[in-house]
């Protein structure tokens, strides 16, 4: 199995600010810290599991890369949204699950 370094694009960090923002609204400060942790480290996990993922045929997810994959949260709520290239990979996005339609 493969180890991957892990890129967040600056997309991607814009959807977790903006996420944190909306957590902060219905969520303890504590709680949402733990909300996002968790997020940070299914992100992490792609570092190994990168490749049990292959290349998304959803309009809706290539429409950020052509190769994209998609990783499903814990709790189905959220999609993360990635590529691989080389020896890395990058989030693209992580979009709420009921945006992704096709």
């Amino acid at each position: 199995m493969k180890n991957y370094r892990i890129r967040i694009s600056r997309k991607a960090q814009r959807d977790v600010e903006e996420l944190s923002d909306f957590l902060l609204t219905v969520l303890s400060k504590e709680g949402a810290r733990r909300y996002l942790d968790t997020m940070i480290a299914e992100v992490m996990s792609l570092a190994l599991f990168a490749d049990l993922y292959r290349t998304s045929p959803m309009a809706d997810i290539r429409q950020y890369h052509p190769k994209a994959r998609r990783m499903v949260s814990h709790n189905k709520r959220w999609v993360y949204i990635f590529h691989v290239e080389e020896d890395t990979v990058i989030v693209d996005r992580i979009r709420p699950a009921k945006t992704i339609a096709k």
